[in-house]
């Protein structure tokens, strides 16, 4: 490598590393902004409406030093719940997807289900799931699968059709197979599509599993939300809240890391 290689290579870098800082501090600013106006609003407000910030943070750390872990079991119930129910509509989602967008029988087949599914409420499936499937576990499951695997597959699909033949074409040329195309070209060119479907259908899982704790059984961070929302205690409401904005806000970080990686590794 010559120096002007060197020097341009370096340049690259100090500008990558200028440009993540830049990021960094308007990130952080952004966040003081938001916290001190969440801050003042809710002093502002009237208690049994809104909380301030401060208030809320207390009852995170009340709810975390408390003897009796009702915190820490609503938290473990929520994501019994979300963490099965999110990671089937992924691996069924993104199948669904590429099945879609592989085969023109399966998208004429499939689509106009996807497309009416993906529009129904969950809330209107809720009484029907609880006929077939009762009350319990496999029920709150079920329901946010739902919510979240048709963002994927949708995403999924759209990624895959939107694939050019000039990426397909040459392997095609070169003898590769119809799983070799899939995961050495098909998969890495989708891949932002399908990052995009799970986020999409990671914020619906979030707002679905409190939904289906309300409705199903009162338990979990829904049933803390609903037990301090009948005794007006609007701190403690939001601590739920808090903790879904944190656990969607490190998914999604962690979703955006994987697809950088899986696109370095893959040269996507």
């Amino acid at each position: 490598m010559s120096e002007a290689d060197t020097n341009a290579r370096a340049r690259e870098i100090a500008r990558l590393g200028r440009e993540r800082v830049e990021r960094n501090l308007i990130v952080a600013a952004s966040a003081i902004v938001f916290l001190a106006a969440w801050e003042i609003v809710g002093r502002l407000s009237n208690p049994l409406f809104f909380a301030p910030v401060s208030q809320v943070l207390i009852e995170l750390v009340d709810g975390i030093a408390d003897p009796d872990m009702q915190l820490l079991q609503g938290l473990v119930e929520t994501l019994a719940v979300l963490v099965p129910g999110f990671v089937l509509a992924a691996v069924l989602g993104v199948a669904l997807g590429l099945l879609m967008g592989r085969s023109n029988l399966a998208f004429q087949l499939l689509e106009p289900f996807v497309t009416i599914l993906y529009n129904t409420p969950r809330v209107a499936l809720i009484p029907i799931l609880l006929l077939w499937l009762g009350v319990g576990a496999l029920l709150k499951i079920v329901i946010v699968m739902l919510a979240a695997i048709f963002p994927i597959s949708v995403n999924a699909t759209a990624g895959v059709r939107n694939i050019s033949a000039q990426l397909t074409e040459p392997a095609r040329s070169m003898g590769a197979s119809e799983r070799q195309l899939l995961w050495k070209v098909v998969l890495p060119a989708t891949l932002p599509f399908i990052t995009t479907g799970l986020k999409l259908g990671l914020g619906r899982a979030l707002t679905t599993v409190i939904v289906a704790e309300f409705f199903v059984s009162v338990s979990g961070l829904g049933g803390i939300l609903h037990a301090a929302s009948s005794s007006y205690q609007m701190a403690r409401m939001l601590v739920p809240a808090l903790i879904l904005a944190a656990m969607g806000i490190a998914i999604d970080a962690l979703l955006t890391w994987l697809e950088r990686q899986a696109l370095r590794r893959y040269g996507g």
